[in-house]
């Protein structure tokens, strides 16, 4: 296929991608062409494409990893709208060119290239932050077939959750580097990481993570919320930055008791907030679903005790107590 018709094909899905609609006739459709189109020219089902590689706080998928997250519809939807509609806000505001830090781009940047195909490099200009190093190169490729070059500033082999910020003059910072439960990888680490670093003007997407613990019931579709264990956002940031040094961030912890019934079991449940009406909430995602909590006690009451923390695994450390 001819550069021109993969460019037309791209600008068309990245168009019903970015309509508005919580869900609409074309946007399943535009999602599976577009992950189609991308896994059709760029190999990226070998070996080391398959591997991990850790960063200081928790793992950076493996390039075909990254690479299938795509083909989750409302997850590419939400995210890739949820920049567009930022970026597009700053560019009304007569803010140009727009500067996106996109930390951990997989091996497509996948949220980006729908951004770049309805704007021009004169309203929109990239930063890539990327670990592993076959996802930076396919990643050029992708860059090169698409003719996207006038688009990016710079593209930087790196561990984000240490990287010093080369340049304060960043608008937009959006990383979408988490598992649900904000377990296993670094997104709560890379953003603290940039925050301490940039103005605190600069917007940061996804606006709001929460993570609640909620009681499961064979009876119930949907968990029971008990207590919500984290607000992920901008406020967070900046107060965990200010109560911390030297990037050892430090989170607070929170006590919960908890009665577990028989036909109960108690999970951690996820809901993002990319901006504006652009959510992800239960079950709409991987990231969404129930994550189990792993205790000892399996039925009566319980006393809990939650810290976030960020070492080579990030998680919520739970201690149980009985009396």
């Amino acid at each position: 296929m001819e550069k021109q018709e993969l460019k037309k094909r791209l600008l068309q899905y990245s168009r019903d991608l970015l309509k508005d609609g919580d869900f609409h006739d074309k946007l399943a459709p535009a999602v599976m062409g577009y992950a189609d189109l991308l896994f059709e020219y760029f190999d990226v089902n070998n070996t080391a494409g398959r591997e991990d590689i850790q960063t200081t706080h928790g793992n950076a998928i493996g390039t075909f990893w990254a690479a299938r997250c795509i083909r989750e519809v409302l997850r590419t939807q939400r995210f890739s709208r949820g920049l567009y509609s930022s970026v597009l806000k700053m560019v009304n505001q007569s803010k140009k060119p727009v500067h996106v830090l996109y930390a951990g781009t997989g091996p497509f940047a996948a949220l980006a290239l729908p951004v770049m195909m309805l704007l021009a490099p004169e309203d929109v200009q990239f930063t890539f932050l990327e670990i592993n190093p076959e996802s930076i190169a396919k990643l050029k490729e992708v860059i090169n077939l698409f003719d996207l070059d006038p688009y990016v500033k710079n593209i930087h082999q790196c561990d984000a959750t240490v990287w010093d910020v080369s340049s304060s003059e960043i608008d937009i910072v959006i990383s979408e580097t988490m598992n649900r439960a904000l377990i296993t990888e670094p997104q709560v680490a890379i953003m603290l990481n940039l925050a301490s670093q940039l103005p605190k003007e600069v917007v940061f997407l996804p606006e709001e993570i929460k993570v609640s613990l909620c009681k499961l019931n064979d009876g119930n579709k949907e968990p029971e919320k008990i207590a919500e264990l984290i607000n992920f956002n901008k406020g967070l940031m900046y107060s965990i930055i200010q109560n911390s040094s030297l990037r050892n961030w430090e989170f607070a912890d929170q006590d919960v008791r908890v009665n577990i019934l028989e036909d109960e079991q108690l999970c951690y449940m996820t809901e993002i907030r990319v901006n504006e009406d652009n959510t992800l909430n239960f079950n709409q995602s991987s990231l969404n679903l129930p994550e189990r909590l792993k205790i000892s006690q399996k039925q009566g009451p319980v006393n809990l005790n939650f810290r976030y923390s960020l070492d080579k695994k990030p998680g919520f450390v739970v201690k149980e107590s009985f009396k």
